[in-house]
């Protein structure tokens, strides 16, 4: 299997093209847990898909920016934001070819954002010194092992 194939914009485009939320509209249980961790500023979420901790970030008061390559997933968040009487920029755009601004975020959040290695390597690097001081970053990752059991995603580690 061809890992890219998980990764393009036609792939995640035709996943949120059903209705509803594919991965429900409350936030990541690990986002919500640690969301107070975030300082007060600008929040970066990467492979953000349909919004729903970019949402949540925003109706705790931050300035959230969601980028994803799938358009029809920040369509549905940025519908998601209306629903909840907030705002958030969204950035349609693949990781691979995105440049995280350097000392801009309080927090960057990447929840099962599935990257082949070498652009994991090179976004973590940049996560680094994407953060203000004091700033932290959430991240919420498969390992390996999970290759077994087949939920989804790239069948790459």
């Amino acid at each position: 299997m061809n890992p890219k194939l998980h990764m393009d914009a036609i792939f995640w485009n035709d996943r949120y093209s059903v209705a509803g939320h594919v991965y429900g509209e409350e936030p990541n249980a690990f986002v919500a847990e640690v969301a107070p961790h975030i300082p007060a500023g600008p929040v970066l979420c990467l492979a953000e898909g349909e919004g729903r901790n970019a949402v949540y970030l925003a109706t705790l008061g931050h300035r959230v920016t969601a980028v994803d390559q799938s358009e029809v997933g920040l369509a549905k968040a940025r519908r998601l934001a209306d629903t909840h009487g907030v705002e958030i920029t969204t950035v349609t755009a693949d990781l691979d070819c995105y440049d995280i601004a350097v000392g801009a975020w309080a927090g960057i959040i990447a929840t099962f954002a599935h990257l082949p290695p070498a652009v994991r390597r090179r976004i973590h690097h940049d996560v680094a010194a994407g953060l203000m001081p004091g700033g932290v970053f959430i991240l919420e990752a498969y390992t390996p092992a999970q290759l077994a059991f087949d939920t989804g995603g790239p069948k790459t580690s």
